[in-house]
C-alpha cells in the first residue's frame, strides 16, 4: 500500500518542473494581458476626452455661434479661457510660460516640447491649444490623456484633435474638403509629411504620429495589431 500511494504522488523534480512550465506560460502571457489593458484604457480615455471637447465645442457654438465668428485675435490663453474653460471641469489653468513646458517625444522617438497655454481637468487630462487663424483647421486641441505620468509619448497618451467645418474632429493637418485628404487608411497610416501614425513620418503639429487619433477612429475606436504602439 506504501509503495502505491508512493506512486500516485509527485516526485520533488516533477513539482519543480511543472512549476516552471507554468512560469515559462506566466511570462510569456502576462506582458500580453498588461499590453491589451493599456490599450483598451488609452482606446477608453481616448473617446471620453474626444467627446468631453466636443460637447465644450458645441456649448461655446451655442453662446458664440460658429466657429469661424469666433475671436482669433485673441492670446491663445484668452482663448481658451473664453471659449472652453467655461464648459469643462478644470481644476487648473496654466499660462504658456516656460515653467509650465511639457516635454514628450513624438513616435520616431524625437524629444519635442510643448509651451501652450493649458487646462487641467478634473481627470488628470491635460489640454493644450494651439490656433491656426485664417486657415480652415482653425485650431488643435492637444491632449496628455494622464498629465506627466508618462510615457508622454504620441499615440501613446498624447494625441491630437483638430476644429474645421465648424466641429471637433480626430486630427486632421488639413480639411476634409481639401482635395479629399487622408479620407483612406493607408493615408493615415503612411510614412508621408504629414504627422501619420508612423514612425517612418514627418511633420504633424505633434511630429510623426499626430494622425494617430485619426487611424483609431478610423478602426472603429480599437487599436489594430499593426498600430506603432
Amino acid at each position: 500500500m506504501s509503495g502505491q500511494a508512493a506512486r500516485l504522488g509527485f516526485t520533488l523534480a516533477e513539482v519543480l518542473i511543472t512549476l516552471g512550465i507554468i512560469g515559462v506560460v506566466a511570462a510569456l502571457t502576462i506582458p500580453i494581458v498588461i499590453t491589451n489593458y493599456q490599450k483598451e484604457q488609452t482606446v477608453t480615455q481616448l473617446k471620453k476626452t474626444y467627446s468631453t471637447l466636443k460637447q465644450a465645442t458645441e456649448f461655446a457654438k451655442n453662446e458664440y455661434g460658429d466657429v469661424n465668428n469666433w475671436d482669433f485675435t485673441l492670446s491663445g490663453y484668452d482663448f481658451e479661457q473664453k471659449y472652453y474653460r467655461p464648459y469643462l471641469q478644470v481644476v487648473e489653468d496654466r499660462k504658456s510660460e516656460a515653467i509650465y513646458q511639457h516635454t514628450y517625444t513624438d513616435l520616431s522617438g524625437v524629444t519635442r516640447v510643448m509651451q501652450l497655454p493649458m487646462l487641467v481637468l478634473s481627470d488628470g487630462t491635460y489640454v493644450f491649444f494651439w490656433l491656426y487663424p485664417g486657415l480652415q483647421v482653425k485650431y488643435h486641441i492637444l491632449v496628455d490623456l494622464n498629465g506627466d505620468r508618462g510615457p508622454n509619448k504620441v499615440g501613446r497618451d498624447i494625441f491630437a484633435f483638430s476644429v474645421y467645418n465648424n466641429a471637433l474632429h480626430t486630427y486632421n493637418q488639413y480639411s476634409d474638403d481639401l482635395n479629399n485628404a487622408f479620407r483612406r487608411r493607408n493615408d493615415v497610416k503612411g510614412s508621408g509629411t504629414s504627422g501619420q501614425c508612423n514612425i517612418n513620418a514627418s511633420g504633424g503639429v505633434l511630429g510623426p504620429g499626430s494622425y494617430c487619433s485619426r487611424l483609431i477612429e478610423m478602426d472603429s475606436w480599437t487599436i489594430a495589431p499593426d498600430y506603432p504602439w
